[in-house]
């Protein structure tokens, strides 16, 4: 029931964003503005989205080699096969699919591999909410999330003890304040130092800079994606790096709340309102919304797809293991 519910409810709030996405557009100007754009900026997108592919993996992979060393290519397949399970699937099962297969292929424990999959999510919520912040402040950006800049920072700086908290907690569970607790339940021990192996990586300093390094890059490259994107469609002018910057922050936020698999009418629905706040017009602001998601979205789906069926899996029987899993 509760899995039934959670897809009847992304479905309405996804549909329902489209809607309103679409409502007022003349889809001949919509026609118009597509017929304008420049093809030849596919190439280095295509290659972009590889290389950000790339860069979450090597991030991954640092992240679970303390447990036992994996091999970038099958961090990276996994990585693809995660996002594209996610655009097809509902319920985000790309993420539970990637945990539950990455601790059958690497032979590492699951709650180890959901543990650095948890460090992945706040650590890419920390570095875009960073990100995000120097773009607003060095771009002259002001309005909009800016006026809660006071929320944003207790935010954020409530991510970062959350993750310190992470990374010593093997620490932790030794420290003669809580050894005492600990000894009288190994049962929860065991699960720390579980969840502990999955940020072992910052234990090492190189290890943990690069993680970071790769984190910040990962989110560079979506931006710099989105910058392309406006000199396909001339909008260089208005649109440059800083405002991509605070377009792959309204995407990701977009993508986070309940929604269609992939995210769409979210995604379209929120960047056309930023786009049109920066004085884009409506056709524009939306053909430019739906052609980067669509090339994102393709991209993805299909690399990620072709993984999944060559680890020997297929949608339907991704859909039947995972599903109940989450009711």
């Amino acid at each position: 029931m509760k899995t039934r519910l959670s897809i009847i409810a992304g479905f309405f709030i996804g549909a329902a964003l489209l809607f309103f996405a679409f409502r007022s557009v003349n889809f001949t100007g919509l026609l118009a503005v597509y017929s304008k754009a420049n093809a030849l900026f596919i190439i280095p997108f295509v290659f972009t989205i590889f290389l950000e592919l790339f860069f979450r993996a090597a991030r991954w992979r640092l992240l679970l080699n303390p447990s036992k060393p994996v091999r970038l290519w099958d961090a990276f397949r996994l990585e693809a096969a995660g996002l594209a399970l996610s655009n097809i699937l509902p319920l985000r099962l790309g993420e539970i699919a990637r945990g539950t297969l990455g601790a059958k292929i690497f032979g590492i424990p699951a709650l180890t591999v959901f543990a650095t999959i948890l460090v992945e999510r706040t650590l890419d919520i920390i570095v875009l909410f960073f990100i995000f912040a120097a773009a607003a402040y060095f771009g002259g950006i002001t309005g909009g999330f800016l006026n809660y800049g006071q929320w944003l920072w207790a935010l954020f700086a409530g991510l970062v003890f959350a993750m310190a908290a992470l990374v010593f907690a093997d620490e932790l569970i030794a420290h003669k304040w809580f050894s005492g607790f600990f000894a009288r339940f190994p049962v929860a021990r065991r699960f720390l130092e579980r969840v502990a192996m999955g940020v072992k990586g910052f234990h090492s300093l190189k290890s943990g800079a690069l993680i970071f390094v790769f984190a910040f890059l990962q989110w560079f490259l979506d931006a710099f994606n989105y910058y392309l994107m406006a000199l396909a469609f001339g909008l260089d002018g208005v649109i440059d790096i800083f405002k991509a910057v605070t377009l792959v922050f309204t995407g990701a936020a977009a993508a986070s709340m309940p929604g269609l698999p992939g995210y769409f009418g979210n995604f379209e629905f929120a960047l056309a309102k930023v786009l049109e706040g920066y004085g884009i017009g409506g056709e524009t602001a939306l053909a430019y919304a739906l052609y980067t998601h669509m090339l994102g979205y393709i991209l993805v789906t299909l690399l990620g797809v072709f993984f999944v069926y060559q680890m020997g899996h297929s949608l339907g029987k991704v859909w039947g293991e995972f599903s109940g899993k989450e009711t």
